[in-house]
């Protein structure tokens, strides 16, 4: 790619996020195999799948969807928490729509010669999730954790979407609304990274962006030859 440095966005509540009225099907997906169906139920299965390594079935899209099937038919077996919500991302995943100033933000950075990634715990078909947003025709890699074979904080995921886009650690830079997912873990892969958040975390002190909008101000400002963010909290 003839960029002067990737920008690598999360997806879920960074680019997009659920189209009105579809916000619970993660919940009906939990209720169909059997299990509590409530926010905290839903919390403790995602961070059960933190950093879970699934690159067995992530050979092909035929394995992985086999997998995500068996992973909830099993859903009430020990040992099965980490899979439950990959599989739920697989085949109970919500339309999408993108969030405020997310299309705009990206056409700048890439009017301005930055090649853009969209790195997400996700399933098998990330880009064709992304078709309805207007945002995929922006991107220029799209690396799922379903086909990384790691989720989010593994440290290979970021490695697969450096290895994917063509770039070096430094040249990256990391764009995400959780601060151990998108921040501290890109981070550990020697990534910088830009927290979106509209209010200071009590718990970071690195560089923040209110919102997307800001994100390309803060990533644009500078010399120009690699992103930089210099907003602190």
């Amino acid at each position: 790619m003839n960029s002067r440095s990737l920008v690598i966005f999360d997806a879920f509540n960074t680019l997009v996020t659920a189209r009105r009225g579809s916000e619970g099907t993660f919940l009906a997906g939990l209720a169909e195999a059997g299990l509590e169906a409530t926010a905290s139920s839903l919390a403790r299965l995602q961070a059960a799948s933190e950093g879970f390594d699934h690159s067995a079935w992530s050979g092909s899209r035929e394995s992985y969807v086999d997998w995500a099937v068996e992973s909830l038919r099993m859903a009430g077996s020990a040992g099965v928490e980490p899979c439950i919500v990959p599989a739920l991302e697989q085949l109970h995943q919500a339309p999408m729509i993108a969030m405020p100033d997310a299309v705009a933000c990206v056409r700048r950075l890439r009017a301005v010669g930055f090649a853009i990634a969209v790195c997400s715990n996700w399933g098998w078909d990330l880009r064709a999730d992304l078709e309805s947003t207007g945002l995929v025709e922006e991107i220029d890699v799209f690396v799922p954790s379903a086909q990384a074979g790691f989720r989010k904080p593994h440290p290979q995921i970021y490695q697969s979407v450096l290895d994917i886009a063509g770039f070096a650690a430094g040249e990256a830079v990391f764009v995400g609304d959780n601060l151990k997912t998108d921040v501290l873990g890109p981070q550990s892969a020697g990534i910088r990274s830009v927290l979106v958040a509209p209010t200071a975390v009590d718990t970071f002190r690195g560089p923040r962006a209110a919102s997307l909008a800001e994100v390309a101000d803060l990533l644009i400002d500078g010399d120009g030859q690699s992103p930089r963010a210099t907003r602190q909290n």
